[in-house]
């Protein structure tokens, strides 16, 4: 069934044309190009679902003003899986075969969205996620696509800059257990070793660890010069950096996107001093280099439209969260206009066939080969990413002046 909970400004735009197309015995519905948007709203993954779909409607609220979908205005019918797999598949053949949608967004955590693939498949029916499993290759899935950046994309940015500007050859690479991580790691390796620094050793700890100075010592041991770190829970980054400042080894540190995304929160929990040496990476969409005019950007519009709209914000973790919502909605919106149709087949053909697709997060491609839309160009290192301007944005660590 449709989830009833708090809205935001945003998702009342899209339950207002709902209800009148109610009222108006159906007729509006016609005039709607109807998107199925599925993730956990109960459950332990909870916390996506509100944030998500307000993201989602930002992005629908944008593309209608210009027009909608295949000229329709866009509305999102919801479903929740409940943080089960089970009970998301269930949600998607009511999406499907009762609500009749035309398109889907989500979901967000890979062990719902992969059980999914084969029945959106079957309905020919385009789906953004935000999934990173390896497991959604093109031949799994043809129509489905997501903006989630691979684990190695993630890194490769952090890799180059380790070399070229910090001169480092001595890195140790430490990772979570989950899936994502794991799989990066190996690819991230093979990357190091293409670029002349395989690490010195390698660690992994268990999500929520309560500790990580046993591997922070090791790597200390093994005469690291540097650390890579991947990772997908902010609460992990910043046991590692606590564990750091509490041995005193404040060697270079090098993360993925989870350490920018949670920078803000955990140096206001441990102090700025945690973050000396620290950097990681963003899209380049998000990204400034000095001089550079405030509020210029797609990312910084949309980010002032977030601060005046949405209540809750900053609980939510701030503009920069509402990222991977707003750009899978944001892309579904272009790639089916840019295909004139809605088949499956046809919007995956037209997203493949395309050098990039702009979005607030900056250019995505996807091929026949990937269905990963953030390419390692889209990335960039950063600097001070606990440090944001007013209009949002980090500092790139390398600016061409």
């Amino acid at each position: 069934m449709t989830t009833q909970k708090p809205l935001g400004a945003t998702r009342v735009l899209a339950i207002s044309a709902l209800a009148l197309a109610a009222a108006t015995g159906g007729a509006l519905a016609q005039d709607t190009f109807r998107i199925g948007g599925i993730t956990s709203y109960t459950g332990a993954g909870s916390s996506l679902g509100t944030s998500f779909e307000i993201g989602w409607q930002m992005a629908l609220d944008a593309a209608n003003a210009e027009g909608g979908i295949l000229g329709r205005q866009a509305v999102i019918v919801s479903a929740d899986t409940q943080s089960d797999p089970t009970h998301g598949v269930s949600e998607i053949r009511r999406l499907i075969d009762g609500e009749k949608v035309e398109a889907i967004l989500g979901s967000v955590v890979s062990q719902e969205t992969i059980p999914m693939v084969p029945l959106t498949t079957e309905a020919g029916l385009l789906q953004i996620s935000a999934s990173a499993s390896t497991t959604l290759t093109p031949e799994y899935g043809p129509y489905h696509f997501s903006t989630s950046p691979t684990g190695l994309n993630q890194m490769k940015a952090n890799v180059d800059f380790a070399v070229d500007n910090l001169g480092l050859t001595k890195l140790a690479l430490i990772s979570d257990n989950g899936g994502m991580s794991k799989a990066a790691v190996v690819e991230i390796i093979d990357y190091m070793e293409e670029r002349g620094v395989a690490p010195v050793i390698v660690q992994e700890f268990p999500f929520r660890t309560e500790d990580m100075t046993p591997q922070l010592f090791s790597m200390r041991n093994a005469d690291a010069e540097g650390v890579l770190i991947i990772n997908s829970l902010g609460d992990d980054s910043r046991k590692f950096l606590e564990n750091r400042l509490d041995i005193g080894w404040m060697v270079p540190v090098l993360g993925n996107m989870t350490m920018t995304n949670y920078a803000q929160g955990n140096a206001a929990l441990l102090g700025v001093e945690a973050f000396e040496n620290v950097y990681s990476t963003q899209y380049v969409g998000m990204t400034y280099c000095p001089g550079e005019e405030l509020w210029s950007t797609p990312f910084a519009a949309m980010a002032k439209i977030a601060q005046e709209t949405i209540p809750d914000l900053e609980r939510m973790g701030g503009a920069s969260a509402m990222v991977p919502p707003y750009t899978m909605a944001e892309v579904l919106a272009k790639a089916i206009n840019g295909a004139g149709t809605a088949d499956g087949a046809a919007v995956a053909e037209w997203i493949e066939s395309q050098d990039t697709i702009d979005t607030i997060a900056g250019p995505f491609a996807a091929s026949s080969e990937t269905h990963f839309f953030p390419t390692a160009d889209t990335l960039r290192a950063v600097i001070n990413p606990h440090e944001r301007r007013e209009d949002g944005l980090v500092m790139r660590a390398t600016c061409d002046m």
